[in-house]
């Protein structure tokens, strides 16, 4: 294949070159017709500029950078060892950039590798995108799978197979299959997303749907939030209502309305709720507050305290725990604890626990010694039930 050769430090018209295009450094290629058209690759020891779209089937740029003032169009790639700035369309199987890639408009490729930064002010329809700085990404983000070292901002609707990063990912709306931050996380429109582990914050804008959920320091939804398992060490704020299998937090829960689980809900701290906390099993280590609490099974941790109603097939209150009234199948009050109506089908109260209210059963009863009561207990055909 023939060879063209430019010079250092020239500006030169072009329209078509029939087989490859060497050039120095510091050359400016101006288009003819809009269009300069390489049929084979073009190779630069240094920076050169691009004033229209330039075609090749690919581009080696040694020791330079390269702007083209247009669209860029390669059939096999681009390996520049500074930056590049493509102020059209760009088109690439494979992109290698040193520095950092700036493209004006749309991006469509394959693979992409820069070392420093990228930024898209366009959609980005890309497979593989690996970065150690910086990635923004101003239109759509159509990507497989995302690798940056630094932080992420994809401010379009996302459709995204995984997303990692070391520092921070912001992005706007759509679904994302497998998340893995190291620092924070933020959606700011609707989002759902399949897998979630962050090292330090999320916050959720709007509603989010999200299957698995593990975060270091604190979950916050803007929201509804429905999801399948969600694991914070710290605290989880819900701003609308909750609807998922379970929840374990280290530290506290909190939500605006109701609280729907169908596993189980471990609290180390407190849970506060606005609505209703319903859930199968349901095991709180310090304070629950909420409208009504409806589980298979309750447990409230040793010195804690419970406000608003519990209806659970068996109730285990700690000792030395505190709660309001009570509706069960099976009670267990645990010494020095402190209710105020007990319902059951079978009670046990022991020593030394406070009923401020009436204890009334269907089967049996057992009272041990030093139990302040106001009433004596009273078995009964049928006992009231929550609403």
């Amino acid at each position: 294949m023939s060879v063209e050769k430019i010079p250092p430090r020239k500006t030169v018209e072009l329209s078509e070159v029939q087989g490859n295009l060497e050039i120095g450094d510091d050359v400016t290629l101006v288009a003819k017709n809009k269009t300069i058209v390489v049929k084979g690759s073009i190779i630069s020891k240094g920076s050169f500029v691009v004033e229209g779209n330039l075609e090749a089937v690919s581009i080696r740029c040694k020791r330079g950078a390269l702007e083209v003032e247009g669209d860029l169009k390669l059939t096999k790639y681009a390996k520049i060892d500074k930056r590049l700035i493509v102020e059209g369309t760009f088109v690439s199987p494979e992109v290698g950039v040193g520095g950092t890639l700036e493209v004006h408009q749309d991006i469509q490729c394959d693979e992409v590798k820069v070392g420093g930064s990228i930024k898209i002010r366009g959609n980005a329809a890309i497979e593989t995108v690996q970065v150690g700085g910086t990635l923004k990404i101003e239109g759509e983000s159509n990507i497989g799978t995302i690798s940056v070292g630094g932080s992420v901002s994809l401010r379009g609707e996302v459709d995204l197979d995984s997303l990692r990063v070391g520092g921070t990912g912001k992005v706007g709306s759509g679904k994302i299959g497998t998340v893995k931050i190291g620092g924070s996380f933020k959606s700011e429109g609707e989002i759902s997303i399949e897998t979630i582990d962050v090292g330090g914050t999320v916050k959720l804008g709007s509603n989010a749907a999200i299957q698995q959920v593990s975060v270091g320091g604190t979950l916050k939804a803007d929201g509804n939030l429905e999801f399948g398992k969600i694991s914070v060490g710290g605290t989880i704020k819900v701003n609308g209502e909750g609807r998922g299998d379970s929840i374990s937090v280290g530290g506290t829960l909190s939500c605006d309305s109701n609280m729907s689980l169908s596993g189980k809900l471990s609290v180390g701290g407190t849970a506060k709720l606005d609505g209703v906390l319903s859930a199968d099993e349901i095991s709180v280590g310090g304070e629950v507050q909420a409208e009504k609490i409806k589980a298979t099974y309750f447990k409230i941790g040793r010195r804690g305290r419970v406000i608003g109603p519990i209806q659970a097939e068996k109730i285990v209150i700690s000792t030395k725990a505190s709660v309001e009234d009570l509706y069960g199948g099976e009670i267990i009050l645990e010494e020095r604890s402190r209710a105020k109506n007990v319902y059951g089908e079978s009670v046990y109260i022991e020593e030394d626990s406070r009923i401020s209210g009436e204890v009334q059963y269907t089967d049996d009863v057992t009272v041990e010694k030093g139990v302040h009561l106001t009433s004596e207990p009273k078995k009964v055909k049928g006992l009231p039930r929550l609403d």
